[in-house]
């Protein structure tokens, strides 16, 4: 008996059943016929789920390994940004002993920086929980501008208020923070502005990163801001936005975007403090 699952292209053989009366060549009744044609759907119903569940697994493991893959070009792609802003600046601000300082000191950032991004990949195939540690908002954000290190002809304006302490995982957080200022700077023209701000909402943290460029229609907002592999931008990746909202929703946190056309944009991010937890 040949158990085979049936196709627009013709059957595929799953498997072979052998069931005979070897010795005395005996015949199958009506009924018994019948009865075997009963096993022989059940067992190809078993065999086809088999392979489609190993089929799935694979799938599953293959786009599992494209989405972190991207998460991490996504952030390398951001660092190398940090790296070619401060190499166009140095050669204006050479002379400046204290811009070579903070340029010497952004670059060994952004180098640790990748070193970390490299070794999470490494060790991607144990799925390492993140690294959550009592922390301050204000200093994660002031670290992850001061890796940025300046922007040409785009004003960076901080304002960030005495916050109570957050229970996160500091890179993951610095990631957000890196790419919504990132994303505002594409959205901005010459002589654009960018406001980074911190505050206290209702017993919970919250950070802002407004910009005045283009803006984003409500369409837009709704349907494509947060969906993954999707971007506006020629040589965009379409997943700093995903995964910045999945990293903010795993700390427990939220994130809200106001925006309009040549209005500007604002996103609000807020996380649970320490004594909500």
């Amino acid at each position: 008996m040949r158990v085979q699952r049936v196709r627009r292209d013709g059957p595929l053989d799953l498997g072979v059943l052998v069931l005979a009366d070897r010795v005395n060549g005996a015949v199958y009744t009506v009924e018994e016929l019948e009865l075997l044609k009963c096993i022989g759907d059940h067992m190809t119903s078993v065999l086809l789920n088999l392979r489609l569940a190993t089929e799935v697994a694979h799938a599953k493991e293959l786009e599992a390994f494209r989405t972190m893959s991207a998460f991490f070009v996504h952030d390398l792609k951001n660092a190398a940004a940090s790296l070619n802003l401060m190499l166009k600046n140095l050669p204006v601000h050479f002379d400046d002993p204290a811009f070579r300082e903070d340029t010497l000191r952004g670059v060994g950032n952004t180098a640790r920086r990748i070193d970390d991004m490299i070794a999470r990949l490494s060790a991607l195939r144990q799925r390492p929980d993140s690294i959550r540690v009592e922390a301050d908002l204000n200093q994660l954000v002031s670290e992850a501008l001061d890796r940025i290190n300046g922007m040409p002809n785009v004003e960076v304006m901080r304002d960030l208020q005495p916050l109570p302490k957050i229970s996160g995982d500091r890179e993951q957080i610095q990631s957000v923070v890196t790419n919504l200022v990132l994303n505002a700077r594409d959205a901005l023209s010459s002589g654009g502005r960018i406001q980074v701000r911190t505050e206290t909402r209702e017993g919970r943290v919250v950070l802002s990163v407004v910009d005045n460029g283009c803006g984003m229609s409500q369409t837009f907002l709704k349907e494509s801001l947060f969906r993954p592999f999707q971007s506006t931008k020629k040589k965009g990746l379409g997943i700093g936005l995903f995964q910045s909202r999945a990293i903010v929703q795993a700390h427990g946190g939220g994130i809200h975007v106001e925006s309009a056309p040549g209005k500007g944009t604002t996103f609000l991010v807020s996380f649970p403090t320490t004594d909500e937890k």
